[in-house]
């Protein structure tokens, strides 16, 4: 069946860690999965992955507790909405589809699902890039008024009581509007059937699964990159980060170099929406290092 958002690309229900996994499938040569963020679903690479598809076989999901993905309720069990746990769904997902080894590229909460990829299955990533984001740990530890004030949503979603779910939920259009006017670029313009979609997944199951994946953050995923830091990322390593984005200020590549071995990147024109905000260059970025590993491993 054709993917509805993708023209070209296979629409697939995929098994993932113990729920059933969203995605679109397309193009052929070396596996490249992308991992869309809050509060988006796979959508915001509709501009990206078709590009891509001429040399790799590109695979889209939507994250669990997104889009069209299983939102399990997790009740008192936040690990659920874990990073770790979110790789194990991708883990699960591209073994499906016969890739026990593959590429890995995430924009914002798909990019912290990205690097837990790297960490937690080095044999199963060859290479991994993160667009906008810095490790969430060091994000909780960075936390001063000024990172509070700009991040307000960071410890907003992390309040347990269902207090989140209900402000967020009583406007989600008006939500998701805000978020993508606040944290886009100065000329952000989102093209209007990227918004639809993005308003349209965002029902009451899909914010309680975006809650829990901040609460996840809060709770147990800072822990855990506390547990590995000092550890380092195997893979090549490439950092994309908007010049108006979340980075702004901030060293990525020296954040970055705490944590993985062989760091490479460059800021981009715009804000944090990376793959929406400037999809030719990042196009050209991920087309050129995930091409270094095929011609790496000839």
């Amino acid at each position: 069946m054709t993917d509805a958002i993708f023209p070209g690309f296979e629409h697939r229900r995929l098994p993932g860690h113990g729920i059933a996994v969203d995605a679109a499938v397309g193009g052929s040569g070396p596996p490249l999965l992308l991992l869309h963020g809050w509060p988006q679903t796979r959508m915001c690479w509709a501009a990206v992955a078709p590009a891509l598809a001429q040399d790799f076989t590109v695979v889209v999901p939507d994250l669990r507790g997104y889009g069209r993905s299983d939102k399990p309720d997790a009740g008192d069990d936040i690990a659920l909405y874990a990073k770790r746990t979110m790789a194990l769904d991708q883990v699960a997902t591209m073994r499906a589809l016969g890739f026990d080894r593959f590429a890995v590229a995430g924009h914002d909460r798909g990019g912290r699902v990205a690097y837990r990829l790297a960490f937690d299955h080095p044999d199963a990533v060859s290479r991994v890039a993160v667009l906008d984001i810095v490790p969430t740990a060091d994000v909780w530890r960075d936390m001063d008024a000024e990172a509070a004030a700009r991040m307000w949503h960071w410890p907003m979603q992390a309040q347990t009581g269902g207090l989140p779910e209900r402000l967020i939920g009583a406007d989600p259009a008006f939500f998701v509007r805000y978020i993508l006017g606040q944290q886009g670029g100065e000329h952000a313009r989102f093209p209007e059937d990227h918004v639809a979609d993005y308003i349209a997944c965002a029902t009451p199951e899909a914010i309680h699964g975006w809650c829990q994946d901040y609460r996840a953050g809060w709770e147990v995923d800072r822990g855990i990159d506390e547990e590995t830091r000092g550890q380092k990322i195997a893979a090549p390593l490439l950092v994309l980060w908007g010049e108006q984005g979340s980075l702004k200020g901030k060293d990525a590549l020296a954040a970055w170099r705490g944590w993985a071995q062989d760091v490479e990147g460059t800021a981009l024109p715009g804000g944090h929406f990376v793959p929406e905000e400037q999809p030719d260059a990042v196009i050209d970025q991920l087309r050129r290092f995930f091409a270094e590993r095929n011609e790496s491993a000839r």
